[in-house]
């Protein structure tokens, strides 16, 4: 979710990493919010970019999943799990994946229309906890984001 070394609306992937443009964050709309679900804490942040198409933005992050093995957050390393059962729907582009470490699962999913980027975070204290969280948060979303024209 937010980085400290980036600018609010910097969308980020495996660890931090900016997918989306750095220059124009601060001119990006965005909203954060997290909450708590069955034991599991769930995030959600949502950017409108300036510039950049939506499309782009989720492809490169699921570029920057895809090789990233681990990354490290406030101290802990993460690394990849290989499979996961995140259905991402056809409507929106997406990418989603889930790293773990010694006591909790991870998940991550990109989803994008238009010039608008949902970046959602689970976590569980097994891989089925945090993926049953990301299903459910990725439908609310995708429901949002198919009235965003493309």
């Amino acid at each position: 979710m937010h980085v400290p070394n980036y600018p609010y609306g910097v969308v980020t992937a495996c660890g931090e990493r900016a997918a989306s443009s750095t220059g124009d964050a601060a001119k990006s709309k965005s909203h954060v919010r997290a909450w708590v679900i069955n034991g599991g804490l769930v995030a959600q942040e949502v950017h409108v970019l300036l510039k950049q198409h939506a499309k782009d933005v989720v492809a490169k992050a699921a570029s920057m999943m895809k090789g990233c093995r681990t990354y490290s957050d406030a101290g802990e390393a993460y690394r990849r799990l290989d499979r996961h059962a995140i259905v991402l729907p056809g409507t929106v582009a997406g990418a989603a994946g889930c790293f773990s470490n010694s006591g909790l699962v991870t998940c991550f999913a990109y989803l994008g229309r238009g010039r608008t980027v949902t970046q959602l975070a689970t976590n569980g204290d097994d891989q089925e906890a945090a993926e049953w969280l990301m299903t459910r948060l990725i439908a609310a979303a995708e429901q949002r984001l198919v009235r965003i024209p493309a």
